[in-house]
């Protein structure tokens, strides 16, 4: 990924912001093959990836550029359970965002992931649009062309634009890191606006990670009102998604609660694998898993879930079919696989241990290689 200098990030041309919203227009209908074609037009290739670490495997679909066209990496889950935009739009500046998005976009099965092509400094052109900062030189100037969350001219802010009217029940996440002062908190969360929607994602999510880091302190942009730092008010794709009267210089003055503006400090959050795990843990415990709310196929197969009502330790036994995964929802859908323990798994039973949970009725979600079941 090019760095802070070489000016080797370019606008995209109208045309090739057009040819990139017919790309994944195909691509979220199924449509392969003419969307490799029209993305090797424009420099880049769509890639199939099989995830094969898991107990199943995953198939992702991944635009990367083959060519000098550094507008990003973009990668699509068909089988994603929760409908989730996982952004990193400075992967450089923003230590480990990348890397963190990733691993966030992997663990909350998420619909999509959007990386930069290159540092948010790259070329030295500024953007038109509003909005200063002192990260690229050390002295306030305005954001550079590159810095794809405060330009509207690009392919970051074109996919924004797609999944927004896409996907109806869509979230964008998007993550960013800061040094923190000593009077700043761990985390600075905002919707983009000084408004409170309902639901509250924002609050909601902030009371999940706060369950798993105590420790944490924060600042939440719509609740603390008298906080201006690090709010992002400015970011283009924020005000896309809050219908703003212009993505470029002005400020949304309405909210619908789809955007998360989320800056974390290094150390309890972005450092390694153990703070972005608490990120990952904290949106699956926000969000419903969007397989709660769809049509199930129908199962055949007989399930056996017993005790039920359950004590300390419950087991799950399919008849002559293999349980390839399993998950447990609270009546919200939010997930809490993490709080129960596995104590036997064979080919047709699963037995688990959920003590950790408080006394209340939960969905089971049962995932075989052909069907998916859930038992109340």
């Amino acid at each position: 990924m090019p760095g802070n200098s070489g000016n080797n990030y370019a606008h995209p041309t109208l045309t090739q912001q057009n040819s990139w919203s017919g790309i994944l227009a195909n691509l979220f209908n199924q449509n392969y093959a003419k969307a490799s074609d029209t993305a090797n037009a424009i420099g880049y290739n769509l890639v199939k990836f099989v995830d094969t670490t898991g107990i199943e495997n995953s198939t992702y679909y991944m635009l990367k550029t083959n060519s000098a066209n550094y507008w990003g990496t973009y990668v699509y889950y068909p089988n994603y359970t929760k409908s989730l935009v996982i952004q990193s739009p400075h992967p450089k500046k923003d230590f480990n965002t990348g890397k963190e998005g990733v691993f966030v976009f992997m663990k909350t099965e998420a619909l999509f992931f959007a990386l930069s092509g290159t540092s948010r400094c790259n070329n030295s052109n500024y953007s038109s649009c509003d909005g200063t900062t002192t990260v690229c030189s050390g002295s306030s100037e305005n954001y550079r062309i590159s810095d794809l969350s405060h330009n509207v001219s690009t392919i970051f802010q074109t996919t924004t634009a797609v999944i927004f009217n896409t996907f109806n029940e869509s979230h964008f996440i998007q993550l960013h890191g800061f040094s923190k002062l000593t009077s700043d908190p761990y985390i600075i969360l905002s919707n983009g606006t000084q408004l409170t929607p309902s639901p509250d994602y924002i609050s909601i999510f902030k009371t999940n990670i706060e369950n798993e880091d105590a420790v944490l302190t924060f600042k939440l942009a719509h609740i603390d009102l008298s906080w201006t730092r690090l709010r992002g008010f400015y970011n283009t794709q924020g005000r896309l998604i809050n219908a703003s009267s212009n993505y470029c210089n002005a400020n949304a003055t309405v909210t619908n609660g789809r955007f998360m503006h989320l800056e974390q400090e290094k150390t309890r959050l972005r450092n390694d694998s153990t703070g972005w795990v608490k990120v990952a843990n904290a949106l699956n415990n926000t969000f419903s898993s969007s397989s709660l709310s769809s049509e199930e196929i129908a199962a055949k197969n007989k399930f056996n879930v017993y005790p039920n009502p359950g004590s300390n330790l419950v087991t799950i036994e399919a008849d002559s079919i293999a349980i390839k995964e399993f998950k447990i929802y609270n009546m919200l859908g939010q997930e809490l696989t993490s709080k129960i323990k596995i104590v036997n798994h064979t080919q047709h039973i699963i037995t688990v241990n959920i003590e950790n949970l408080l006394k209340g009725n939960y969905i089971f979600k049962i995932k075989t290689k052909s069907i998916k079941f859930k038992k109340y």
